[in-house]
């Protein structure tokens, strides 16, 4: 006779191995009026993170410093009585801290660079109208108090970059445009099919008449290239400025589609091809170092562990100085005060805490980092904490990695029994172990079925390269009727391939996702083409003919991604896809272990 024993768990199921969680350290330095606690938050954070640095070097603590233009540069022009510049180079030249740029307070909140689209008439004008004000906002320098501009000075990135460094770190560029000319840019004429693109929901932005451009930031990546910049940016906000409807719940939703296996992320993916790291994702937010370990200890709580985590902590925040009626106050930040008061900028004394109260805020946060490099990271295998840098190091390369053309051809097998007749493409694929993105897919297709259409054969294997998502978005799903065969689909390919490798300097990308292709005498929107490339690849015969069929430009994950730009603007979408980490937790042992 069998027993089965059921009291006790005696059979129950192992539990699931939790995965490491990644603290990244981080503090914004930003004030450049109140410049006796900025230098005070500096002189004690830097050396609290080095002290934990040396005593755990296994815990890897280091912290980016988020430096703004003004601040840079008001730091440097005291240099010579407070010697502050030449105290952080140290700590960055030790490897303690990696400097950051951080334009979110750059002078001032009313008075910067602002889109205008009043006389924008397509997509292509709007990237232009935003390429302009991303480069004011990147190098133009500005009065630190009223924020006039000031010809012939350097500001923004520009500057903070020529006292502290290469950033490796970048934030706070998010466009802010007109509200009362954003609605009236005029679009093309649309496909069949397409629908009429919703105008942008007006935010209570922080700034009246003004609202954020949430979302894509595809113009900017533009600059950074044709600059050779090279940075971590930050993704998803802990709060919502813009008033984004439904913010928290498409921040979830987003998370989760963008980390489906363990070693991926909820707060890290790429976009753009540049690699993003999010305040928070969906149970995970924002930590604040002032509130102690118990904060710390809630957020860890309440992560799902069954992929890893990379959780944002902010040290050495202002609000560690300020007491609790200005922070809820309509003066807050105290940079608004400052804007505010520009004969007498400075914080009045009745806003501060008395430097008992600050001590005790830096107490809780020296609480917090010894509760992780002495209990947590020990406890839990391969959990420490992460820099910039070394995030950009252990995410799999974006781009510059081939993939066969056989594991590309399994993988669309899936792709299109997934996608059915869904007029909607699945939001993930995957090939020879590698992601790629809607922009990468349709690049590499392009490649094979390219050679095809010169020697009637597959290459062995296509390079995913860097491209664009498309300028222009088609809202609608296009035509739904007609076929077409494999011959002119890789006709077709064959014309578009060189575009698609082209990254030589221009206004607009030229290495862009057109924004409609025409096969025979179809015109069709890309995702509508990439369906038929699909086809194509796996059922290459030349004479086999697909049917077009009406397809959504949209899918999952730019459906969930949190934005406030044109439909038709968000050609970002394309080029989202997930960063999976490269963990090493046998040398975080290895290291535990030699102490």
């Amino acid at each position: 006779m069998m027993m089965v024993l059921v009291a006790g768990g005696a059979f129950a199921a192992p539990t699931a191995p939790k995965e490491p969680i990644y603290v990244y350290l981080y503090a914004r330095v930003t004030d450049h009026v109140n410049l006796d606690i900025t230098e005070d938050r500096l002189r004690r954070v830097l050396p609290m993170i080095e002290r934990y640095r040396k005593e755990h070097p296994e815990a890897h603590v280091s912290a980016e410093v988020l430096f703004s233009g003004a601040v840079s540069q008001a730091l440097a022009q005291r240099n010579s009585e407070t010697h502050m510049v030449d105290f952080v180079r140290g700590y960055i030249r030790r490897g303690v801290i990696e400097p950051g740029y951080d334009g979110t307070d750059e002078p001032t909140y009313e008075h910067r660079p602002v889109l205008d689209f009043s006389n924008a008439q397509t997509a292509e004008d709007r990237w232009l109208a935003r390429e302009s004000v991303d480069e004011k906002l990147l190098a133009e320098g500005r009065d630190p108090l009223t924020g006039a501009p000031e010809p012939g000075k350097a500001g923004g990135l520009k500057e903070m970059e020529k006292v502290f460094g290469n950033a490796t770190c970048i934030t706070g560029l998010t466009l802010w445009m007109n509200a009362a000319t954003g609605g009236q840019a005029v679009t093309r004429a649309r496909l069949p099919g397409e629908e009429e693109a919703p105008k942008p929901k007006r935010a209570d932005a922080f700034l009246t008449g003004l609202q954020p451009e949430v979302g894509g930031d595809s113009e900017l990546v533009q600059l950074f290239r044709r600059d050779h910049t090279k940075a971590l940016l930050f993704g998803i906000a802990d709060t919502n400025p813009g008033h984004v409807a439904g913010f928290g719940e498409g921040r979830a939703g987003f998370s989760r589609l963008i980390s489906p296996v363990p070693e991926t992320a909820p707060e890290v993916y790429w976009q753009d091809n540049v690699l993003r790291s999010s305040e928070a994702s969906g149970s995970v937010r924002l930590v604040h170092a002032y509130d102690g370990p118990e904060a710390m200890k809630g957020a860890i709580d309440k992560a799902n562990r069954s992929t890893i985590h990379v959780i944002h902590v902010e040290l050495a925040s202002q609000q560690s100085y300020l007491q609790p009626e200005f922070i809820k106050g309509q003066e807050f930040p105290p940079l608004k005060y400052a804007y505010d008061h520009p004969d007498a900028p400075k914080l009045p004394q009745d806003a501060l805490l008395p430097a008992a109260a600050v001590d005790a805020a830096f107490a809780k946060e020296d609480a917090l980092l010894k509760w992780l490099v002495g209990d947590f990271f020990p406890s839990n295998l391969g959990s420490r904490v992460v820099s910039s840098t070394e995030l950009m190091q252990m995410a799999a390369p974006s781009t510059g990695f081939s993939v066969s053309v056989e594991g590309l051809r399994e993988g669309l097998k899936e792709f299109l029994k997934e996608a059915g007749n869904d007029t909607f493409l699945p939001a993930l694929f995957r090939a020879d172990g590698h992601y790629l993105s809607l922009a990468d897919m349709f690049q590499a297709m392009t490649d094979a079925l390219a050679e095809f259409s010169r020697t009637g054969k597959f290459p062995n294997s296509v390079k995913v390269d860097a491209v664009y998502g498309p300028v222009r978005v088609y809202t609608g799903h296009g035509p739904n009727e007609g076929e077409v065969t494999v011959v002119s689909i890789a006709h077709v390919c064959a014309e578009i391939d060189g575009n698609l490798h082209d990254d030589s300097p221009g206004k607009i990308p030229k290495n862009a996702i057109p924004n409609f292709i025409k096969v025979d005498d179809i015109t069709m929107n890309p995702a509508q083409f990439l369906r038929l490339m699909a086809h194509a690849m796996v059922t290459p015969s030349p004479d086999a003919k697909f049917p077009v069929r009406m397809t959504y430009m949209r899918t999952g994950v730019v459906e969930m991604y949190p934005k406030l730009r044109r439909l038709s603007d968000d050609g970002f979408g394309w080029t989202l896809k997930p960063a999976p980490l490269e963990t090493k937790p046998e040398a975080n042992q290895e290291a535990q272990t030699a102490r």
